[in-house]
């Protein structure tokens, strides 16, 4: 029987979730899960690997086990800090997309990575993959680099020396183009992503302060091209996102 690439994506996917969650029980060996799991040693030992390289994992050289990484430490931390702010930002989020009739999120960071924790989202007949509960990368999401414009020098340059820099699609930037787009971004208060993650998807992102003036959140509006062309993005769609982002932050008690 012929299956195609989705569902031997989502197969890896199961077996890399089924790993961490063992894992999260004690710390294993490679030889542990290859029991547990029944998967070869080798197939383990790549999504060891991947899992170790963004730090949901680290491995203690002298047991030979794998354990719990800080990724894992911070997302459940962001779980709790983040359980009444999605509450706050409901009402807004839903505001937006009557205004705009177009899907709404509020993002948090997670290391390096964009999270997108809450949503409100719009039915229509062509729409876009929702991004409610991904991951994306800074440098490739209108969220993250809002993230990265109000970066202090020293954590933009170990940002830029630790990334890997993947080009999604052919409007990928460079890092030096994404540098140089962060010297405005911090300015104008909003940033745009023209299909830089997904071909034909764009998105404009605002800051979400809280109370002690860091940026920890942001409100992003995500559409298809075709639909919201690049003007509209920075005119209209712009407004709204600002005024939604400015709302949170006063509810949340930046003065």
């Amino acid at each position: 029987m012929h299956r195609d690439k989705s569902f031997y994506l989502i197969q890896n996917v199961d077996h890399a979730m089924r790993i961490l969650f063992l894992i999260e029980k004690e710390p294993r060996t490679v030889d542990n899960l290859h029991r547990e799991t029944g998967l070869k040693p080798e197939r383990i030992e790549r999504i060891l690997e991947i899992f170790v390289d963004r730090e949901w994992l680290s491995y203690h050289e002298e047991s030979g086990r794998y354990m719990l990484g800080v990724k894992c430490f911070e997302l459940g931390r962001a779980y709790f800090q983040h359980l009444d702010v999605r509450n706050l930002a409901k009402p807004i989020l839903r505001d937006v997309v009557e205004r705009l009739k177009e899907n709404a999120y509020l993002t948090t960071r997670i290391g390096y990575e964009v999270l997108y924790i809450e949503k409100q989202e719009v039915e229509k007949e062509v729409g876009i993959l929702s991004r409610f509960g991904r991951v994306l990368p800074m440098y490739a999401s209108a969220s993250g680099k809002i993230y990265l414009a109000y970066f202090d020098d020293r954590e933009v340059e170990d940002y830029f020396k630790k990334v890997k820099w993947v080009k999604y699609t052919e409007r990928t930037k460079e890092p030096e183009e994404v540098r140089e787009e962060l010297k405005v971004i911090k300015k104008r208060g909003f940033s745009v992503n023209l299909g830089e993650y997904e071909e034909d998807v764009v998105s404009i992102a605002a800051p979400v302060f809280d109370y002690a003036g860091k940026v920890s959140y942001t409100v992003s509006v995500v559409a298809p091209a075709y639909r919201v062309p690049e003007e509209l993005l920075r005119t209209r769609f712009r407004e709204v996102a600002i005024s939604a982002a400015q709302e949170l932050s006063k509810r949340l008690g930046k003065l």
